[in-house]
């Protein structure tokens, strides 16, 4: 009798033991996982110090496309996704990305709405896409009462932190010259943390807070960013591609 008591306690101290070293990135990779083996999601996007972007909308189905709502300001863009390849919906039919952004803009002022929603569609990954390319920059992990918290390596929180065009594109100039790339922004001092909900093993809420200084044409500008995603509706999404968005996805 006395045995069988000892051995019992012996086998909850030894699962306790297991319980208390388990890496919690283990976990945070897991509910990741889930999330990305999923059939479908659906997600919204809400951020706070975003340079004028707004509320995203976005759906996708594993294996095939996603479909963004971007908002830009006063602008509202459809996006569709798959792959390396995007289309928007502008005001003169959908377009591909890489139509888009071949244009010539104006070399001395702002890049067009469109131009700056192709960026985003073209650069866009699902949820569970941008927290697998973070998962390795995670440090100090902690356990909450609905999830995890951690810190970002500073080049994890840099890159986050860039926005806007981060390659040559055609221009014109007054006297006609195309192919001068506007001059670029550098990012200094990113700091970022990552907030994860995790429910029943399941990846429901993701959260960025980013700091840093922007400069950018010798003007340096303080940055506090916070991106949250709430994801929802997990294998009931349906994705509807127009034919006029699948056609330029295939071109």
């Amino acid at each position: 009798m006395l045995k069988r008591v000892f051995l019992g306690v012996v086998s909850v101290l030894a699962l306790s033991a297991v319980s208390v070293h388990a890496d919690p990135k283990d976990d945070i990779k897991s509910a990741v996982q889930k999330l990305a083996d999923s059939p479908n999601y659906s997600w919204s996007t809400t951020i706070q110090g975003g340079f004028g972007r707004g509320p995203q909308e976005g759906k996708t189905e594993k294996g095939g496309y996603t479909s963004l709502t971007i908002q830009m300001r006063d602008n509202s863009f459809d996006a569709i996704i798959k792959g390396d390849k995007a289309a928007i919906k502008t005001d003169s039919g959908w377009k591909s990305a890489a139509e888009i952004l071949a244009e010539p803009v104006d070399a001395g002022g702002p890049p067009p709405p469109e131009f700056r929603a192709a960026m985003v569609a073209q650069n866009s990954k699902t949820p569970a896409g941008q927290a697998q390319d973070n998962l390795d920059s995670l440090q100090n992990i902690q356990k909450t009462d609905d999830g995890y918290t951690a810190d970002l390596t500073a080049d994890a929180a840099k890159t986050l932190l860039q926005f806007g065009p981060r390659r040559p594109r055609p221009t014109t100039s007054p006297d006609g010259d195309t192919g001068t790339p506007p001059p670029q922004f550098e990012v200094s001092d990113a700091k970022g943390t990552l907030k994860l909900a995790v429910k029943d093993g399941n990846l429901t809420q993701i959260e960025f807070h980013l700091t840093g200084t922007v400069s950018f044409n010798g003007n340096d500008r303080d940055v506090d960013r916070t991106v949250t995603t709430d994801i929802k509706d997990v294998g009931t999404t349906k994705v509807e591609v127009p034919d006029e968005a699948k056609a330029k996805l295939s071109s």
